[in-house]
């Protein structure tokens, strides 16, 4: 019989009083309540601490980690919580975001997803499930049925594939993973931004990648969301009004996948890739990051790795042909 692990919820909060309650009573009613929850407060100046500090004393598996005196922004407040999960023996792990609503079923499903993996011999493995999402407006009412289709990032719901260099389209509060992809994505390398970019890009890289198409989370959109997420459609108008905050968030993007791409192919090694892998890393890091915007331009029209959609390719093709933040994006730093 199969001992069951805890799952360690690792939730980053920041000012978040206004949703908070709502997301930790979504937890409670998780149908697998074989769970831990760490939770690290970003210096919140609302209700937040006194909320978290009522769900510790409610429940004995909720346990808040000590702040640092400095805000430390939400990536580095999930690379914290992943190491404090690491080092406390983690089997599993899932990130949870301060203003969603989970699906009663999440837990158990990501947990089945991933031991299916582990049944199929790839225990060893950096092993990642994610699933759909609907959006949930701020009252908590459902406007959009799946979020990847909504984001017109479909192709997610079908695995990872190069573009996953490209975007970063999966969101965390998605995301279930296993102790040997904390191993492999940690310490967090320089330069890396985004905790659940890089958590997907390092399991589809050198582990296993379970997608489940049903929606498992009520993915809130409202006017305080840190990132949030949008149609194509709004993103259109968005862009018309502020072409300029457009091409700055793009350029990010574009250059966030090289820096990314370059520490992937340092953490995980060529031989841990399969030949796929490799190649779209090498053309990201050698093509997208190529100090020529020729170079960069040939590479987006010509090469693997593509973001998922016609407009976010022209985009990442002004994008090349702009000027780079550096005379070497690729290099060592």
């Amino acid at each position: 019989m199969r001992t069951e692990p805890a799952i360690y919820i690792l939730l980053a909060t920041f000012n978040g009083g206004r949703f908070l309650a709502e997301q930790l009573a979504s937890l409670g009613t998780q149908k697998d309540e074989n769970w831990r929850l760490l939770v690290y407060d970003d210096g919140s100046t609302d209700g937040t601490p006194e909320i978290l500090a009522q769900a510790a004393r409610d429940d004995r598996r909720v346990s808040i980690q000590a702040s640092r005196p400095e805000r430390l922004g939400s990536a580095a407040s999930f690379f914290l919580l992943m190491q404090q999960a690491l080092d406390q023996g983690a089997r599993y792990f899932a990130l949870c975001d301060q203003d969603d609503v989970w699906l009663p079923e999440k837990l158990q499903r990501q947990r089945a997803a991933l031991q299916a993996l582990e049944d199929a011999g790839h225990g060893d493995r950096a092993l990642l499930c994610w699933s759909d999402l609907h959006w949930i407006d701020s009252q908590g009412r459902t406007f959009a049925g799946s979020h990847f289709r909504r984001a017109g990032a479909a192709a997610a719901l079908l695995g990872p594939g190069p573009w996953l260099l490209a975007m970063n389209a999966v969101p965390g509060c998605a995301m279930v993973g296993n102790r040997a992809l904390l191993e492999k994505a940690l310490p967090r390398p320089p330069g890396v931004d985004h905790h659940d970019w890089w958590l997907a890009l390092v399991a589809a890289a050198c582990g296993r990648v379970r997608v489940l198409e049903i929606p498992l989370v009520g993915y809130r959109q409202h006017g305080g969301n840190l990132i949030g997420a949008s149609s194509p459609g709004t993103k259109c108008l968005r862009a018309l009004g502020s072409p300029s905050a457009l091409f700055a968030r793009a350029s990010a993007t574009y250059w966030q996948a090289v820096v990314n791409a370059t520490r992937l192919r340092q953490r995980c090694g060529s031989e841990q890739m399969s030949s796929e892998w490799a190649h779209a890393v090498a053309h990201t890091v050698q093509g997208l990051g190529a100090t020529s915007a020729r170079r960069r331009a040939a590479a987006v029209l010509r090469g693997p790795v593509r973001r998922i959609g016609g407009w976010r390719n022209l985009l990442m093709l002004v994008c090349a042909l702009r000027p780079g933040p550096q005379a070497d994006p690729s290099s060592e730093r």
